[in-house]
């Protein structure tokens, strides 16, 4: 299939959409529903949160729990793509790290355009620079974080 004058394998695509999809999701869970006030509210501040009655132990829990549902979700997506290797959680960790550290902590939309942006200049320097390859990474991590400190899209009040 053709995306913007690309060819674009049908599973490729799909991950495309699911990828939009869950982002869309998370937006909408954490800025229109009351769970979404509720975990926000306990991550502001845990003490405020608990004298309004909200029981963050199990917010946190419940949120990590989907977290990790999202990962579990995210790893078997990939498998398809990536394949299953003792060394696969080490092998990615690193761009999961820089995505974060890129994005800005505490944010969705933040670590899903860095996302975009570390794959974009990992693929194009292994493609036109092949002999800096994945090292392009860093340097773009460096300088981005030289910039912008708190990261692309840091969190508000940060």
């Amino acid at each position: 299939m053709s995306l913007m004058g690309l060819e674009v394998g049908r599973y490729r695509l799909f991950l495309i959409v699911c990828g939009f999809a869950i982002l869309a999701g998370l937006l909408l869970v954490l800025n229109r529903t009351r769970y979404g006030a509720m975990v926000r509210a306990a991550v502001d501040n845990q003490r405020v949160a608990r004298g309004t009655g909200i029981h963050v132990q199990r917010l946190f829990f419940l949120t990590f729990a989907f977290g990790c549902g999202l990962a579990g979700l995210g790893g078997a997506l990939s498998l398809g793509i990536l394949g299953l290797e003792p060394s696969f959680a080490l092998k990615y960790l690193i761009f999961f790290l820089i995505v974060v550290c890129v994005g800005g902590a505490g944010t969705i939309i933040g670590p899903f355009v860095a996302a975009l942006l570390v794959g974009i200049v990992d693929v194009a320097g292994k493609y036109y620079l092949p002999e800096l390859g994945a090292f392009l990474i860093y340097v773009f991590m460096v300088i981005t974080l030289l910039v912008r400190p708190n990261g692309l899209i840091p969190r508000k009040g940060l």
